[in-house]
């Protein structure tokens, strides 16, 4: 698959260099200064997930978000996702590593929704700049949509069931 993928890569940017030159050179300097950007910073996310797995046992991680965490691996993964302060590019590998340690869908789906929704540590910004009360009712927002997004993905992938 992942081949297929680099040769449609390649060969949209032949036809974009094809039609535009100077602008396709232009797109991937940028596109260049933007992976330097941000490599720094995914190497930092990637170092302390790896730490993190190799000082934590996998049964830990297993009892407390694992396959058989229900509900509570849910609360955990909803409470890390609000504090966590990460962008996506950098919580999806995230979550495919802890997918490989035996965490479940539910709890992944959890987590990754609250990391992009609520934000506990950007909180002060928000009061800040949009205000009390949007900011609560967003946080709030986000968390109910985390939770539901949870459910979802459990009761589709049959982690759940009443």
């Amino acid at each position: 698959m992942n081949y297929i993928l680099w040769a449609v890569t390649a060969i949209a940017l032949l036809v974009s260099a094809s039609k535009n030159k100077a602008k396709t050179i232009k797109s991937l300097k940028i596109a260049f200064k933007r992976l330097k950007k941000i490599t720094p910073l995914f190497l930092v996310v990637m170092t302390i997930y790896a730490l993190t797995v190799s000082c934590v046992s996998t049964e830990f991680i297993d009892h407390t978000i694992g396959q058989g965490s229900g509900m509570v691996g849910m609360f955990i993964a909803l409470g890390l996702g609000s504090i966590a302060l990460m962008p996506g590019f950098a919580a999806f590998p995230l979550c495919a590593g802890l997918l490989s340690q035996g965490v479940s869908y539910t709890v992944l789906a959890t987590f990754s929704m609250a990391l992009m929704n609520v934000g506990i540590v950007t909180f002060p910004l928000e009061v800040k700049y949009l205000g009390i009360k949007v900011a609560i009712v967003r946080n709030v927002i986000g968390i109910i949509i985390s939770l539901l997004t949870g459910l979802i993905v459990g009761i589709g992938f049959g982690e759940i069931t009443f």
